[in-house]
């Protein structure tokens, strides 16, 4: 297709359609498009398709046939029509370039012209950066977790044949070595790598006869696929062909790690001491990062780079922020935009670690500390800024390269920078946070309502949603607990035994069974910034959430320390109880404590005024 003007919503031609009778359409405005949040648990993004966007902005206008066909179906009337037939983008747009990092609300693409012009390119804007920089934010995760290991994308047979193409060029910029895809070779000039599959072993008459020729083909350096039938014998069966020098074997299923093993100490046995193990087989970051230790040389990454799956949406908005020279902005909840056309600015420490990410509206001054994220791409409508693929591979790496080690792990995490205007106090960012939050035990059974409800439980997590709203950037860790107790036994005693009264001291009624509702978390807590979910109480009577466990079997005080925290909040129900006994143990780990006001509820007022001044006396900041 070379006309890309169809590749938009049927929405946008018949607000154009509206504008155009109106006479409003030649009035100028600027788009932003930008992320208010980025997916549950990451903590940056990279951002992809600025080179594919491009060219098809150029390519972006209709013709005769298309337009009739508009009129016809009674999208545009005739004057607009008119309009369409003449249409080329001659507007300016300026951008992060591609392969830059970036957070929540920054401005990574703005796009200033006539109204007409720049509405007209939402959903195609839309459409590629959010496509390739989902793609691309996962790729680079993949890339850190192989630890210099290559990686061959070869996702095309999962995905539509043309974002299979995109999608190679997406993840070659964020540090995959090759491709599979011959078309991404051939457009992009992205390196392109195969040997055979299970068929083409299955079609010879035994498994050496396919070796032999495939060596024949390709030479001794290519790569034999050994688990058609047996790896073991597969291995003996590519030596003997291809002799120790062959190049590399692959391993498609099984346990990658013990078969990894198992092939090295067989390959070196045989003399194939420098024959590589390449294996496939639905990898993610989170696969590679636990295969770290096993004797693997590179990896293929299919289905979970180039499907979601391997990355959630990028969630990219395209909004209105100016128009007549008038800021304009949106005020739903949690939809809400700022107006006015932004320019962002970065700052480093000496080490060249970025630590803040802010932005100037037109009115006000340029920071002289920091430098300008965005750099010109058109200008009236051409491209004025076309970097090679390579040119932005370094630069993604380059990019990368600006942010702590603790925030490339593929450990979930709060976005490690919140974007502010400039006049806010670095405060409001997120440079290098040691904070925590721990979120205790706010579930349904113990708010009004549950069968150990608290007074005030659904106010006080009302206002931790609130809390995090505004501050999720300012912590290097959210965690919450949650009692994940048996249904089938007392747990240890902890539930009364049946026929018999609980004390409410040592033993009470059941409550926060195991994948039941008065488990869950209560509705008025939003959940979307935790990074860590910890159960406890399970088969036993356990208060503290550093009695739990997260998720993959982790404790609470490794997850603190390993993301390098100092300080914790501590937020929650029961204060006189479960909240109680989590701050206690946060100072016996030798953390800094704070008890947040207005954000935990207590069982009596009696006790949990005890509880207070207990707290107080083991160091606990309330």
């Amino acid at each position: 297709m070379s006309r890309t003007g169809l590749l938009t919503d049927h929405y946008e031609l018949t607000m154009l359609d509206s504008w155009v009778k109106d006479g409003s359409v030649h009035e100028p405005a600027v788009f932003e498009a930008f992320a208010r949040r980025l997916p549950e648990g990451r903590r940056y993004g990279v951002l992809a398709g600025l080179g594919r966007l491009l060219p098809l902005v150029d390519d972006f206008t209709f013709d005769d046939e298309e337009v009739a066909w508009l009129q016809e179906r009674g999208v545009v009337g005739a004057e607009t029509g008119a309009y369409l037939r003449d249409f080329h983008f001659g507007g300016d747009v300026d951008a992060y370039r591609e392969g830059d990092l970036y957070f929540p609300g920054s401005p990574v693409l703005t796009v200033s012209g006539t109204l007409g012009e720049c509405v007209v390119l939402e959903t195609l804007v839309l459409s590629v950066l959010n496509h390739d920089t989902a793609i691309a934010s996962a790729a680079a995760r993949m890339v850190d977790a192989a630890q210099g290991r290559p990686l061959i994308e070869m996702g095309s047979r999962r995905t539509h044949e043309e974002a299979a193409v995109a999608a190679a060029r997406a993840a070659y910029l964020s540090g995959f070595g090759s491709t599979s895809n011959l078309a991404a070779g051939r457009t992009y000039g992205v390196p392109t790598v195969g040997t055979a599959a299970h068929a083409f072993t299955l079609a010879h008459e035994s498994e050496e006869a396919a070796f032999r020729s495939q060596v024949a083909a390709l030479g001794v350096d290519t790569t034999l696929l050994v688990d058609t039938y047996d790896i073991a014998e597969g291995i003996r069966t590519a030596v003997r062909v291809a002799g120790p020098g062959l190049g590399a074997v692959r391993i498609d299923s099984g346990d990658l790690a013990e078969e990894s093993v198992k092939a090295r100490e067989l390959l070196d046995t045989l003399g194939a001491t420098s024959t590589r193990i390449v294996v496939t087989s639905d990898l993610d970051e989170f696969v590679i990062a636990a295969l770290a230790d096993a004797p693997i040389d590179g990896y293929g990454v299919g289905t979970r780079v180039v499907t979601g799956s391997g990355h959630p949406t990028a969630s990219m908005v395209y909004k209105l922020v100016e128009v007549s020279g008038r800021r304009v902005s949106k005020k739903s909840k949690d939809k809400a935009s700022v107006g006015g056309r932004k320019h962002a600015f970065r700052e480093y420490d000496d080490r060249g670690v970025l630590v803040r990410e802010t932005f100037v509206t037109a009115a006000e001054p340029t920071p002289t500390s920091a430098q300008q994220v965005q750099v010109p791409v058109m200008r009236a409508g051409r491209t004025v800024h076309a970097p090679s693929l390579d040119e932005v591979r370094a630069f993604t790496a380059q990019a990368l390269g600006t942010l702590p080690r603790a925030a490339r792990t593929v450990a979930a995490g709060p976005p490690y920078l919140t974007v502010t205007p400039h006049t806010d106090p670095p405060g409001g960012t997120m440079s290098n946070p040691t904070k925590a939050l721990l979120i205790v035990d706010v579930q349904n059974d113990f708010v009004e309502g549950g069968s150990l409800g608290v007074d005030g439980g659904r106010a006080v997590a009302g206002r931790i949603s609130e809390h995090l709203a505004a501050h999720a950037g300012d912590y290097a860790v959210i965690a919450a607990s949650r009692d994940w107790h048996h249904g089938h036994d007392t747990n240890g005693g902890h539930f009364a035994e049946p026929g018999t009264d609980p004390d409410y001291v040592t033993t009470w009624p059941v409550h926060c069974v195991s994948d039941e509702t008065g488990s869950d978390y209560a509705p008025e807590l939003v959940t979307d910034a935790i990074t860590h979910h910890v159960r406890k109480g399970m088969g036993v009577p356990a208060y503290s959430a550093f009695e739990g466990v997260t998720d993959d079997g982790g404790t609470l005080a490794d997850v603190l320390r390993a993301a390098g925290v100092t300080e914790v909040d501590v937020t929650g129900i029961a204060t006189d109880y479960c909240v109680r006994a989590t701050a206690l143990d946060a100072r016996r780990e030798g953390f800094a404590v704070r008890l947040l006001d207005g954000l935990h509820a207590g069982v009596a007022p009696e006790s949990s005024e005890a509880a207070l001044g207990e707290l107080a006396a083991a160091g606990v900041v309330l």
